[in-house]
């Protein structure tokens, strides 16, 4: 059978049903309910009951011109590969929904969430999860199906988690039975041959495959599309990493070839409709702020082998040929690595298509490792959501609390205005008897390192909350260790199980601690009082003041030693105290920087700062200099990423990086360079946001000429004219400022 994609066609009809989503499905809702009601069961037992409702009653659909099938229709919405924290509609989450809100969690954060100290809308990630599709592609559901009905309860607990996993198991056999009876049907009414051929291939494939291990790029390809989409359907969870795409399906494509059962042009087909159907899926608009699926390429193997094979090509390809904003494509890259690689990558880049990362193998591989974890294992990492490091055999919660680094600043500056520790009752010393600026620094990083301890404390009673209303396990099925460890995934199933805060604002609040290190303790411009009154006032009165701060002193980004060296302690020391407290899941606490859309979220209640900044203006991005520093090229910020040590942040570090460039008249060359020195000068991960300063201010005139425009936010990419003006502004404005 050839493999032949009709783009045109599949977009059409993929938006003409997406259109008419979320569909009803309360009737089903309504008898799960009804059922509860008699019973109050555990939310194991429920989603139980979700796995058998979804397979016996729920509906599911085949493309007529698409070749992969996964869409079960359980009430989702479109836009459902994001968090179930506060629940999303749908059948997946209808366990969650009969336990939520929960009043302590929501108690808790609120006086800090809506004074924009933390960002902390879930009480747990559930969004950024990996389920082991490598594991339903080699031994298929059936024999994970039969390794679970061997496992030994001992305990109520355990015999409702084994039942709850076989009910997953079933529910994935019979649904792609589903598949291939509603294949079957389409059969009897359809006369395109080319639609016909594809319905066979669906029909004879979707009764084997996942049941069974795959055995030809085909039905590789389905098998880890089918499970990462009905994890995301039957879970109420996101399932942000599709998976390291090169590395488990080149096998399958090399064996097609070698047996002349699939063309190279074929393949890149199938490749090329993989992309597009997570594309299609989303819709943007104004309220959604991006997708969070990834598919994950390079790197190297379990034995460090280098990855970049023909299927590396045939995604690059596919990201050259289309300008989507979903799948997001993670790369992994290492001074290993083929320059034909990178040259490739550096195309992509430079044609501005603005959903990839980039991320260094040789940080982030050492990273894991001095966590404690195998190194065969840490080489086998993978990333989701914005970057969001996993490994293939760990369960994490990165991407749930972002903390405001300049905002904590500010309190310890101002404990009686802003007062965020007297309802945990901490006692707070003042930091403003420091008689040296060491003494200051470390009564700033001793509340630092004192509030992390605290959230610490209250997340672990949060995550274990995450088990008692809704564990996982079709997740835990996927996961070997769960089984041999009789433990859901939620409970610490997984080999590893990290949880992270994210730091927000560092270039902020290395900024604002050299301003008070030089203004107040070296050069004695100002005494501390006087600086803390400039800032309460925000700067109205002291415009003078205000210009020397920002624009007279050295800047984190900078050439300066000085700066350097401050950062490179602040960078330490902030991953010293994030990390290593316990969570109940077994693992613990890892350092993390990135910002996703959090840094500007949270700007309307920050204070102004000693950098300079004004009060409600934005404070910087993961691992970039803060927003008063001026004149840092991309060389510069390269840089300056040599005196930290990256491999101290499990959970990534991210710069940012515009790139106002022209993309006709621009050299791929500077795209390669700046690759290289990224990996060279020991950077964690990489966003490009390529763009023609010009062609933003013509889109936000002129939208419906530009609605392939995809720019990069910050962790998340979508298309420039889906963004509120607020946003697009200010992208226009970082291209006009590094332009």
């Amino acid at each position: 059978m050839s493999f032949v994609f009709n783009e045109a066609e599949f977009k059409k009809e993929s938006e003409e049903f997406y259109s008419t989503y979320p569909v009803d499905v309360s009737e089903i809702e309504n008898e799960l309910n009804q059922r509860y009601e008699k019973e109050k069961v555990s939310a194991m037992v429920q989603k139980k009951w979700t796995y058998e409702a979804i397979a016996q009653k729920c509906k599911v659909k085949v493309f007529r011109y698409c070749p992969f099938y996964s869409e079960v229709i359980t009430g989702r919405d479109r836009n459902s590969v994001a968090g179930a924290f506060p629940p999303i509609p749908g059948l997946g989450c209808w366990a969650l929904r009969t336990h939520y809100p929960v009043k302590e969690f929501d108690d808790w954060r609120k006086p800090y969430v809506e004074r924009d100290l933390l960002f902390a809308e879930m009480m747990t990630d559930h969004s950024h999860h990996y389920a082991d599709v490598e594991r339903v592609l080699y031994d298929g559901f059936e024999k994970i199906r039969k390794e679970v009905s061997e496992m030994k309860a001992e305990s109520t607990e355990e015999q409702e988690f084994k039942d709850s996993m076989l009910a997953a198991c079933d529910a994935a056999i019979t649904l792609g039975y589903k598949f291939s009876e509603e294949a079957d049907r389409m059969l009897q009414t359809e006369k395109d041959d080319s639609v016909r051929e594809q319905l066979i291939r669906i029909r004879d494939t979707a009764g084997r495959v996942p049941r069974l291990p795959a055995k030809t790029f085909y039905e590789a390809l389905t098998s880890v599309w089918f499970t990462r989409e009905l994890c995301t359907a039957m879970e109420g969870s996101g399932f942000a990493v599709m998976g390291h795409y090169d590395r488990i399906l080149y096998p399958y494509y090399r064996k097609d070839i070698e047996e002349q059962r699939i063309t190279k042009e074929e393949a890149q087909n199938l490749i090329d409709c993989m992309m597009l159907i997570t594309e299609a899926r989303w819709k943007h608009n104004e309220n959604t702020s991006g997708t969070n699926a990834s598919v994950v390429i390079g790197g190297c193997d379990r034995e460090g082998n280098i990855i970049y094979n023909e299927v590396t090509e045939m995604i690059l390809n596919s990201f050259e040929k289309y300008e989507v904003s979903s799948p997001k494509l993670q790369i992994r890259i290492s001074s290993k690595h083929p320059d034909k690689y990178k040259k490739h990558v550096a195309l992509i880049a430079k044609l501005g298509r603005n959903c990839l990362s980039i991320l260094n193998d040789d940080v982030l591989i050492e990273a894991h490792h001095r966590a404690g974890k195998k190194i065969e294992d840490c080489r086998m990492y993978l990333a989701g959501g914005c970057q969001e490091p996993v490994l293939s055999n760990e369960c994490n919660s990165r991407a749930f609390m972002y903390l405001n680094l300049p905002l904590l600043l500010d309190a310890m500056l101002f404990p009686k205005e802003l007062d965020f520790w007297s309802k945990e009752n901490l006692r707070m010393s003042r930091v403003d008897t420091a008689q040296n600026f060491e003494q200051f620094y470390e009564s700033v990083v001793y509340k630092t390192a004192l509030f992390f301890a605290m959230c610490a404390v209250h997340y672990y009673r949060f995550e274990q909350i995450w088990s008692e209303i809704n564990p996982m396990p079709l997740y835990s099925a996927t996961m070997k260790s769960c089984i041999e460890k009789k433990t859901e995934i939620t409970k610490g199933g997984a080999v590893y199980n990290s949880t992270s805060f994210s730091l927000i604002g560092i270039g902020t609040f290395i900024d604002s601690l050299y301003a008070i290190k030089k203004t107040v303790f070296e050069d004695r411009k100002y005494t501390l009082e006087h600086l803390k009154e400039m800032i309460k006032a925000d700067f109205q009165g002291f415009e003078a003041d205000r210009q020397y701060l920002m624009n007279k002193l050295p800047k984190y980004g900078q050439p300066d030693a000085g700066v350097d060296k401050l950062a490179k302690q602040v960078f330490h020391d902030l991953a010293k105290h994030s990390s290593g407290m316990p969570n109940p899941r077994g693992g613990y606490y890892e350092a993390s920087l990135f910002a996703f859309f959090f840094y500007d979220v949270v700007k309307e209640n920050t204070w102004a700062t000693p950098d300079g900044r004004h009060a409600g203006q934005r404070i910087s991005r993961g691992c970039n200099p803060g927003e008063t520093s001026e004149n840092i090229d991309a060389a510069t910020l390269m840089n300056s990423l040599r005196s930290i040590d990256m491999a101290e942040y499990p959970g990534c570090g991210v710069t940012y990086l515009e790139m106002p460039v022209s993309q006709t008249d621009t050299d791929v060359a500077l795209f390669e360079y700046v690759l290289s020195a990224f990996v060279h000068c020991g950077g964690s991960a990489l966003d490009f946001n390529v763009v023609d300063k010009d062609k933003l201010i013509k889109a936000k005139e002129n939208p419906d000429q530009y609605r392939n425009l995809v720019v990069r936010v910050c962790g998340y990419s979508a298309p420039f004219i889906s963004l509120s003006e607020e946003l697009q502004d200010e992208i226009i404005q970082r291209a006009l400022r590094n332009g």
